[in-house]
């Protein structure tokens, strides 16, 4: 069978869980549907392309780094947060006009200009003359309460990955010559820089091969024992992971394929088994 491998390395990334949401936690190698969707935008591709893909690698360390978490609340409060008025009240963005800022946690007023410093004295009087005079203005709808946090990011530090994808000749053959529109993996500010991309064929083997890097295990592979550690004769240790691969559009829903691995490392084969 003949693959594409595509071997590169990020200074830093981030593959964020879905289910971590106060502080993202990162995977330990970016998941299926992150690499097919970055290399769908490489080649510009407007439909879903199939491939299978498999994904081994490292990193040196994993850190933290900070960021300021933005909430709009649903409705305009007197009391909290930070004032805000956005240039569309349909778009929530970084690109809002602060106004004045609540400095205690309770008891503040906006209207009555109690325990706020004020930004912004123009709207601040705009947004007080709305709220006595025309509550559904829709000049109105552009002020917003605003609350900030701080959060933190799981960053994995000198990351190499090593992706293997199998599909049909066009579309190997695409993304091997749209290769280098691979800007990031992860988040934007997550360059790549590829090392290589060729193509490479599989061998039949009859002696113990292992891997130099961790990777995801297909879960029927490591049951039934296809592939090992060579020090456990029980199996294999590793986290189980639940991870998006592709998906359906089931009435006007994204309904996940996902695929059950194991993340392990030091993994073995000693004869060729299926995928």
């Amino acid at each position: 069978m003949e693959l594409l491998r595509i071997i590169l390395t990020q200074n830093k990334a981030h593959y964020r869980k879905e289910e971590a949401i106060d502080n993202r936690m990162t995977y330990p190698l970016p998941p299926y549907s992150t690499i097919i969707g970055a290399i769908h935008k490489a080649c510009s591709y407007t439909n879903y392309h199939p491939m299978d893909i498999s994904i081994q690698g490292n990193y040196k360390s994993l850190s933290t780094e900070s960021f300021t978490d933005y909430l709009f609340l649903n409705s305009v409060t007197d009391d909290r947060g930070i004032l805000v008025k956005l240039p569309d009240e349909n778009l929530y963005s970084k690109g809002f006009i602060k106004i004045a800022e609540a400095t205690k946690p309770q008891n503040n007023s906006f209207k009555n200009e109690v325990t706020i410093f004020v930004h912004n004295r123009l709207l601040l009087d705009e947004y007080k003359t709305l709220k006595e005079h025309d509550t559904k203005n829709k000049e109105l709808k552009k002020y917003k309460n605003l609350i900030t946090s701080l959060k933190y990011y799981e960053i994995l530090n000198d990351v190499n990955l090593v992706i293997h994808i199998s599909s049909d000749k066009a579309t190997l053959e695409t993304i091997k010559n749209n290769i280098y529109n691979l800007k990031s993996i992860g988040r934007s500010e997550d360059f790549v820089d590829i090392k290589e991309c060729d193509f490479v064929q599989t061998t039949e083997i009859n002696d113990v091969v292992t891997s130099e890097n961790s990777g995801y295990l297909k879960l029927e592979n490591v049951r039934n024992y296809n592939v090992f550690e060579r020090t456990n004769t029980n199996g294999i240790g590793g986290t189980l992971y639940f991870l998006n691969k592709d998906y359906s559009i089931i009435k006007n829903q994204r309904i996940f394929n996902k695929k059950k691995v194991i993340y392990s490392s030091k993994y073995s084969i000693e004869e060729t088994c299926e995928n």
